[in-house]
């Protein structure tokens, strides 16, 4: 049973995510969830509220209580190979600096590299204290003026897992040897869920180390682990909402949309779309998603920003329908100030018709990304909901179940004794858990006896 206090939290955010209401006029809480209901009517979001954010309450609820088996061992081992690592990374930096200093202290690093090494700082800002910025963008920026920048961002990276993962794990599992991760429902304005104590969706998945740390995470004895991940879901919401018959054609033949987008902008044949052409296009696609601009483009992809904006031009010319969806709903939020998904979720934006360029345009990336990035986020919430269902129907409570949710991916503990049975039927459940016009989804699985392996 849920709460009247959980029912006001979540109609208050889903009125507006970005800054949800503290105060409704009254302190008598069925007054006052009567009051947000009425609101939510209006504003069409009761359905939202009824069928997605209710229903999740109690899974999320569980997942927390559930759990996911870590091995204390591993985490202690891999402290150590972490700490190895560091400590040659320190002595070199060092030995490049011609001195030691605090590697943690923006304003030291900063000294360092750009007063005592004379490091060219042309295009790097400069911050409020007149120091030179060193953020990650900036280290980025200048790695090949100088030797030390590539040890200094390594270092980085190693320090903040170790400081922020490997070492905070260990302190985190309870005395039934699992990490208890707490999902938020109301944490992000789209509607994607988060976590934290620890944050488990942040962990890298492509680099080396964060694999390694993943590796941590392991299934009881006798089940496994079981990834269940939608195939490019908001690329593929993208082609349902803008209508895009070339988008919809490539998904419906199961072509790889990044060749395919590749093969269009470059005006080459797919078949001799090249790795560094297939990532530039993937970079174009969801920046798309995200309203990035030339100047951004060009940062990300590292290309001029004259080759970002023939790229970008070439891309609406190929893919018409998608530059008109846009501008439709940019047209739409000036006269509304708020933008909606196809379930009705929405997000306000009173900063659309504001005469500052730099806030407009701000608004106009929400407007952009929120239809697509909010109704991916449903559809992850409804299959949550719907697996749920599937595991209770079928008695599976102790055979099966949810851990986690990570952005697009289902992540399940399985009995070894269930695994093919149960992941065919999941699979199934998750592809028709909402029904996009024109465009399937589709769901791959993993199995695994530790999350590295997924």
């Amino acid at each position: 049973m849920i709460n009247e206090a959980k029912k006001i939290e979540l109609a208050r955010w889903l009125l507006d995510p970005d800054s949800p209401l503290s105060q409704e006029g009254s302190e008598d809480l069925a007054e006052v969830l009567a009051a947000l209901e009425r609101r939510l009517e209006k504003a069409g979001l009761n359905k939202v509220f009824r069928e997605i954010e209710l229903p999740l309450v109690s899974i999320l609820e569980e997942m927390n209580q559930v759990g996911v088996r870590v091995d204390p061992g591993y985490l202690k081992k891999l402290s150590g190979e972490l700490n190895k690592e560091l400590e040659k990374l320190i002595k070199d930096i060092y030995k490049k600096a011609g001195e030691e200093f605090n590697l943690n202290s923006p304003k030291q690093l900063s000294g360092i590299l750009f007063e005592k090494l004379k490091i060219n700082p042309e295009g790097i800002p400069k911050k409020k204290t007149g120091a030179y910025s060193t953020d990650a963008e900036t280290l980025n920026f200048i790695k090949d003026r100088h030797p030390i920048v590539a040890p200094m961002l390594r270092y980085r990276e190693l320090y903040k897992l170790q400081s922020t993962y490997v070492m905070p794990l260990q302190e985190l599992i309870g005395k039934d040897g699992r990490i208890h991760t707490s999902f938020i429902q109301t944490g992000a304005a789209t509607g994607r869920l988060s976590s934290q104590n620890p944050n488990l969706q942040n962990i890298p998945v492509t680099t080396e180390w964060g694999k390694k740390i993943r590796g941590a995470f392991i299934a009881e004895k006798g089940n496994s682990l079981v990834s269940l991940d939608y195939s490019q879901i908001e690329l593929r919401v993208l082609a349902s909402v803008a209508g895009d018959p070339e988008m919809i054609a490539a998904f419906k033949k199961g072509l790889d949309i990044h060749k395919v987008t590749a093969s269009k902008v470059f005006d080459v044949p797919i078949e001799e779309v090249t790795k560094e052409m297939r990532n530039l296009a993937k970079t174009l696609n969801f920046g798309v998603i995200y309203g990035m601009g030339p100047n951004a483009f060009a940062h990300t992809g590292n290309i001029s920003v004259e080759e970002a904006k023939k790229f970008i031009a070439e891309y609406f010319a190929d893919f018409a329908s998608v530059k008109g969806w846009q501008e439709g709903m940019i047209n739409q939020a000036k006269k509304d100030k708020y933008v909606t998904n196809l379930n009705g979720r929405r997000r306000l934006v009173p900063g659309i018709t504001h005469p500052n360029r730099r806030f407009s345009s701000e608004a106009e990336r929400v407007v952009i990304n929120m239809p697509i990035q909010g109704l991916a986020a449903d559809i992850i919430r409804l299959a949550m909901i719907k697996t749920d269902e599937l595991i209770h129907q079928n008695k599976w409570q102790d055979k099966v179940r949810l851990l986690l949710s990570i952005h697009d991916e289902l992540i399940f503990e399985v009995s070894d004794k269930m695994v093919e049975e149960v992941v065919p039927e999941i699979k199934k459940v998750m592809e028709a858990a909402y029904k996009l016009k024109d465009v399937e989804l589709k769901v791959d699985s993993a199995i695994g006896k530790n999350w590295a392996e997924l």
